[in-house]
């Protein structure tokens, strides 16, 4: 595919058929718009292959949970202490358990010894019982690395270009998830997790703001959804990564071969239009949409053009300030970065508690993975149905009553109970908004700004993503009902944070932030073209 660099501003097309003297000004929006004619298998596979390095990220932020697994079940007992406790329990197999290992305080090696055949950390390292909580933090230190990286990226993705800034992110990632097979110790995995997020959500977001740039202004929502469906991918091979191979190392070993493969696809594809031309490169930025004319099989001649842009400050600080310079961006990113933050803790609190919640760790992440897969089902149609703002609404308050039905104490069967429901519904719900806040903040924030909005927003999911893991070990020191208020709680604040942002179903996204207010960029799409739009926000 032979594009090239790409940045915000407006372009002027001209067909054959058209006088080559006169020019057309539209910006790049209108430009994808107009050369959209309808989906190809080629499109969709440039779409999936760009995404590629996306497919690993579930699989690095879930890998410390099936490395890490403690097999409570698996042991048995070599000290005469345990032989009379197993003695007193009628020598029943449910003896070997968390509960028997726990609260006698049976040691390693002393008291019993275990029986799996899979090797994990936890088994390496003395991991179980009191020190359990180490395995949250190694799950949760992977999101203080994501912070690090999108607080990094957000200079980074403006100043050098999403697509560049995803191939940084994705060797840091790869490497030290290679690093991973080599760990002597507890801390130096730490330290590893910590590398690991840097480097992963750095590429992550990179890819995803390449990507919607690209998007045509009424397939946003779909090529939101089709393109973070990548990330789920990632879940399903964690799963099986997990339950194929039963050493541990060899586990990272597969996670970093698997990244560094997707790196490839980052060199094939350029940089987006809008990016060239902040970077004054008007050339190739119209040879970016020359050749993404031709994928879409509408080639369409680029010799006159009228890039009519306006100038915009690329300077990290100087973008800091307009915060304050427009009240209206800063209360769109502040009420979004609380959403960020509620979706982050919500949905890894529910991913990181399967573990607890279901009786087999595979098949519970499997069920997770397919309830994921649902919540991208619904997360589209819904947004096109009903429109971005309603969709959040119905989405959160979703979650709100999930959490209310697993109060109950129901049992369907041995395995199936309406705890294990609710939750699934509520993972899905609260996974749906989670895409949602994707495309409405990416849709929110002005292009001149996108990166960096896109970066503080996730910034904030990863912070709640941190807390999520340990608000699931509720589940183990306190009563259900206490974990599920306070993710019932968590959720109503979504509604509400939701309530007060404005709906962008069918708007353009603006260019920069004076077009939030002025009338006159901030416009409504219907079938692809643009009109006025006087609505200003309150």
């Amino acid at each position: 595919m032979g594009l090239d660099n790409g940045s915000d501003n407006r372009l002027a097309l001209v067909t054959p058929d058209e006088d080559l003297n006169k020019k057309q000004s539209l910006t790049i929006d209108q430009v994808v718009d107009k050369i959209y004619q309808g989906p190809t298998i080629k499109l969709f596979l440039v779409f999936w292959t760009a995404v590629a390095v996306m497919y690993v990220t579930a699989a690095e932020t879930y890998i410390t949970v099936f490395t890490g697994r403690i097999p409570y079940t698996e042991w048995t007992c070599v000290s005469d202490t345990c032989q009379s406790l197993y003695v007193a329990a009628n020598i029943s197999d449910s003896f070997y358990s968390e509960t028997s290992m726990c609260d006698n305080e049976l040691v390693a090696g002393t008291d019993f010894n275990w029986t799996s055949t899979r090797t994990t950390f936890s088994i390496d390292w003395g991991i179980y019982c009191g020190t359990e909580s180490k395995l949250s933090l190694a799950s949760s230190l992977f999101f203080i690395g994501a912070l690090l990286g999108l607080l990094t990226s957000t200079a980074i993705f403006d100043k050098f270009g999403r697509r560049n800034g995803a191939i940084v992110g994705s060797f840091i990632s790869a490497s030290a998830t290679l690093a991973g097979v080599w760990a002597p110790n507890y801390e130096v995995l730490l330290a590893i997790r910590i590398v690991q997020g840097y480097g992963q959500y750095m590429s992550f977001t990179g890819v995803y703001c390449w990507i919607l740039e690209f998007a045509p202004s009424h397939l946003r929502c779909n090529i939101n959804t089709i393109t973070l469906f990548a990330w789920n991918l990632g879940f399903f091979l964690m799963v099986g990564l997990a339950y194929f191979i039963t050493t541990w190392q060899y586990i990272f070993l597969a996670v970093a071969v698997i990244n560094y493969v997707c790196i490839i696809s980052l060199f094939i594809y350029p940089i987006s239009p809008r990016f060239a031309l902040v970077q004054g490169r008007d050339e190739d930025a119209k040879k970016i949409l020359q050749s993404y004319s031709r994928i879409y099989g509408n080639e369409m001649s680029m010799e006159s053009v009228d890039l009519v842009y306006k100038d915009r400050v690329q300077n990290f600080w100087e973008q800091i300030k307009d915060f304050k310079t427009h009240p209206a961006m800063l209360k769109r990113t502040l009420l979004g970065c609380i959403c960020w933050f509620m979706c982050g803790a919500l949905f890894y609190g529910f991913s990181f508690g399967w573990s607890k919640i279901g009786s087999n760790i595979y098949t519970a992440y499997c069920f997770a993975a397919v309830g994921n897969t649902i919540a991208f089902a619904v997360m589209t149609p819904t947004c096109n149905l009903i429109g971005r703002k309603k969709s959040g609404l119905v989405f959160f308050g979703i979650v709100v009553l999930s959490n209310l039905l697993a109060m109950p104490d129901v049992n369907f069967s041995d395995k199936w109970t309406l705890n294990y429901v609710a939750c699934l519904i509520g993972s899905i719900s609260v996974l749906a908004a989670f895409l949602l806040m994707y495309l409405f903040t990416s849709e929110l924030a002005p292009t001149s700004h996108r990166g960096m909005i896109m970066s503080l927003s996730s910034s904030c999911a990863r912070l709640g993503s941190f807390a999520g893991p340990y608000i699931s070990l509720l589940y183990k020191v306190t009563d259900r009902r206490v974990t599920a208020g306070v993710f019932g709680g968590m959720a109503l604040i979504g509604v509400a944070v939701v309530f007060f942002l404005p709906d962008t179903t069918g708007v353009r996204i603006p260019e920069v932030p004076g077009d939030l207010t002025s009338g006159t960029e901030y416009q409504k799409v219907e079938n692809g073209t643009q009109v006025p739009n006087h609505e200003e926000e309150a």
